[in-house]
């Protein structure tokens, strides 16, 4: 008699963190197989309009060819002439460079070619999930460090450091600004800060910079590696995915790191499309035209929600970059039940804050994904049946 097969689930998983965007993804699924229009302000996913005018006609042999190595050195090279023309960057080589069609399986290995088991990564509270489930799957003892509202979602370096001592510190810290969920920015000003931190500690800094490129009310975003002394110390990470809704970006920084990502990259045997290449290289091509059409697009969504965020009373930190609203739960519910709450009242989307760490629990975040109509429509909705919190927790006298 065959049995049931029984294997327990490996320990790495157990450790990962609860999975707010799956639940998400499962109830938009059930919403939709019950007719209902869903209104996706959750996890970012740009929808079409931001790159149907960019796409190029390839012929048959480009979308189904692998790359060569001709055209990955073109790409590379693209890519250094957009840093030196957007950020003033001069690379020394191409081997600074790391292309990259996939966000979230690039930093797993990265991470993997760095990560020895025992080794600390800090992480960011409130922080993409994506940090703490790479490091985890590499091995790493994940500690975390609270971004809080009143120091303007930037941590603070000495009680970082002295809060792990006797470990001898963290071997990675991630940074990540614009920062998602929050939008909070950072200047030059604290990344030379960080430099000077991580220079006396030997800690390699990974700054996930993916939001740079969608810029509200003529603010332009620094990053890392413009802190002198930065491509000694860190990595930065580019992405053209919330700008576009196209899987491509780039890691930069310290040679010797871009070479163990590529050797890990390697090992697994990892092949890119030569349609994948081409149309990175019509981006970096077309970008100053592709961010001028797309920000205006993006402004006009950002103004559309925040004139519907200030209807409904809700408080909220406007963002001077990138595709996120970070907004504080209305009345007494926690996160994940407004999260739970709205998708039943009004099929809109949106993520609880508690998904983000512990100290995203009090606020939801919303991406703006979709045209300023349909987040009008999406505002509208919550318009009609915003009595549920406003009726049940509403003050009793203007004296209270």
């Amino acid at each position: 008699m065959i049995k049931k097969l029984i294997i327990e689930k490996a320990e790495r998983l157990q450790k990962l963190p609860p999975a707010s965007f799956v639940e998400a993804r499962r109830i938009k699924q059930g919403l939709i197989r019950r007719g209902v229009e869903v209104l996706d302000l959750g996890e970012l996913n740009p929808d079409p309009s931001l790159r149907d005018f960019l796409i190029p006609s390839f012929n048959k042999n480009e979308l189904l060819d692998f790359v060569d190595s001709k055209l990955l050195l073109e790409l590379k090279q693209a890519t250094g002439k957009w840093l030196e023309q957007t950020y003033g960057l001069k690379l020394k080589s191409e081997k600074e460079i790391f292309p990259f069609f996939e966000e979230r399986k690039v930093l797993y290995h990265l991470l993997l070619g760095l990560i020895n088991p025992g080794d600390v990564v800090a992480v960011p509270d409130p922080g993409n999930p994506a940090y703490k489930i790479a490091s985890t799957l590499a091995g790493a003892m994940v500690e975390t460090f609270p971004l809080l509202e009143r120091n303007d979602y930037l941590p603070n370096l000495s009680g970082l450091y002295a809060t792990r001592r006797a470990r001898g510190g963290p071997k990675i810290l991630f940074l990540n600004y614009p920062h998602n969920p929050t939008s909070a920015g950072a200047d030059s000003g604290f990344f030379r800060e960080v430099m000077e931190w991580a220079a006396k500690r030997n800690v390699l800094v990974i700054n996930d910079a993916s939001g740079n490129d969608i810029c509200y009310e003529d603010h332009t975003p620094v990053c890392l590696l413009q802190t002198k002394g930065a491509k000694k110390m860190a990595v930065e990470k580019f992405s053209f995915f919330p700008l576009t809704g196209i899987q491509f970006g780039f890691l930069i920084g310290e040679r010797g790191i871009i070479s163990q990502l590529e050797s890990v990259e390697d090992a697994f045997g990892e092949k890119v499309s030569k349609i994948s290449v081409l149309l990175a290289l019509e981006i970096l091509r077309d970008y100053s035209e592709i961010a001028q059409k797309n920000n205006q697009e993006f402004i006009t969504r950002k103004q559309t929600l925040w004139e519907g965020l200030f209807q409904l009373g809700w408080k909220a930190k406007k963002p001077r970059a990138g595709p996120f609203v970070w907004v504080k739960v209305p009345g007494k519910y926690s996160s994940l039940g407004f999260f739970r709450m709205l998708w039943r009242k009004t099929g809109v989307l949106v993520l609880p804050g508690i998904g983000f760490g512990e100290h995203g629990e009090g606020y939801f975040r919303l991406a703006l994904n979709l045209p300023a109509s349909q987040i009008q429509k999406a505002v509208e909705r919550i318009k009609r049946h915003s009595h549920v919190w406003q009726r049940r927790y509403r003050r009793k006298s203007q004296d209270q």
